[in-house]
């Protein structure tokens, strides 16, 4: 998966009115909630086989630190 796609598809799972970026930081969005860190960490173990725990959702904060944690390699 290409990470353009990554973020078009989070922005979908996510019911985001606003566009992402990279750059975006998730947690200043007003749609981000408990609900959506939910959405997020099935997603990722969905996509990626990579399973998020609450600390690792403490230390994102952009779609940058997200696609670092997941791990760049898994990225086209």
């Amino acid at each position: 998966m290409t990470k353009e796609k990554f973020i078009a598809d989070l922005q979908e799972q996510l019911e985001l009115a606003s566009a992402l970026t990279a750059d975006t930081n998730i947690k200043e969005l007003e749609e981000w909630d408990s609900m959506g860190a939910m959405v997020l960490i099935a997603y990722v173990n969905e996509n990626f086989g990579v399973g998020l725990n609450a600390q690792d959702i403490k230390e994102i904060s952009t779609i940058k630190s997200l696609i670092e944690k997941i791990g760049v390699d898994k990225f086209d």
